[in-house]
């Protein structure tokens, strides 16, 4: 079906998407949307993917615009242009906000390192039962790995008592660790190391206030503890805003996800600058988010 130009972006007629696929093809793919078979939908190479369950079979179709004409790919064996579950993400697409390109690129003819190639083709040379066992294998080991398998499955819930309460835990020793009398610079570095992974663990989970509060936390045992690496320039190994950096991302990421009104979200961040006295948090990253509240706090950073 040709759609609009090849210029960075265009606007789908969702009508003549319609007309050109058959009745049959329209009621299964709004039967798999109806039924809760789509998931969330990601913009990839300026188009749109979703994984999908249809029975036993569980693919993950990309649809996008390619040469004016609409385009998808998919595991399943359908030989159509567009199969089922291609058009089942493309209806789930239109009712979203998605911007679409011109000239999206297909995920077969993406550019991958030759690492990332090279990990791929010894996915394909295994069988389902040995990658099965790899996986387990890592995610048994690896608390990160673990925790984004089961997002990316659909199985994680949100954070429980034990989730926060060990993310708790690691703060605490995060922010002792220079308590003692023989602690190094290294042990900074490493704690922050050790802070990064723990923020990213805890927001795999469906974003919460108590989340929120814990990753503000975070900041601020770090910003304490960037004051040692900003002295020790000479001999560390680790800017504190490699550290500083991911952990307000992440701090952002939960306030989009909660949805905060401006008026609250400004409250924290003041709360928040307040606690920092050096520059772990940049009050810029947030302007979209507190609209006209954000020369308040721009002042209040000056102060």
């Amino acid at each position: 079906m040709p759609v609009g130009s090849a210029d960075v972006a265009v606007s789908i007629n969702t009508q003549a998407f319609l007309d050109c696929i058959p009745s049959a093809m329209r009621e299964a793919a709004t039967q798999l949307r109806h039924s809760g078979s789509v998931g969330d939908l990601e913009q990839v190479g300026g188009g749109v993917q979703a994984v999908v369950r249809d029975g036993h079979d569980i693919v993950q179709p990309w649809v996008g615009v390619v040469d004016r004409a609409f385009t998808s790919e998919c595991e399943c064996s359908s030989d159509d242009d567009l199969c089922v579950h291609a058009v089942a993400v493309a209806l789930t697409a239109f009712d979203g906000d998605v911007d679409w390109s011109g000239a999206a690129t297909p995920p077969s003819v993406a550019e991958v390192s030759a690492e990332q190639d090279r990990y791929a083709t010894a996915v394909e040379r295994l069988a389902r039962r040995q990658l099965t066992a790899l996986v387990v294998a890592q995610a048994t080991k690896d608390e990160l790995f673990a925790t984004t398998l089961l997002r990316e499955a659909g199985m994680l819930d949100a954070a429980d008592d034990h989730s926060l309460r060990r993310f708790a835990e690691a703060l605490e020793e995060v922010a002792g660790v220079t308590s003692g009398s023989r602690w190094q610079i290294h042990d900074i570095e490493t704690a922050g190391e050790r802070l990064v992974t723990e923020v990213e663990i805890l927001c795999a989970y469906p974003a919460t206030l108590d989340a929120l509060d814990l990753v503000e936390q975070a900041i601020v045992i770090w910003d304490d503890l960037s004051g040692y690496l900003a002295d020790a320039h000479y001999m560390r190994r680790t800017d504190p805003e490699e550290v500083g950096e991911p952990l307000v991302e992440a701090h952002l990421g939960l306030c989009e996800q909660l949805d905060l009104a401006p008026a609250q979200l400004a409250e924290r961040l003041a709360a928040l600058m307040r606690k920092c006295q050096y520059d772990t948090l940049d009050i810029d990253s947030y302007a979209d988010l507190l609209g006209d509240h954000m020369d308040a706090l721009r002042g209040l950073d000056r102060g």
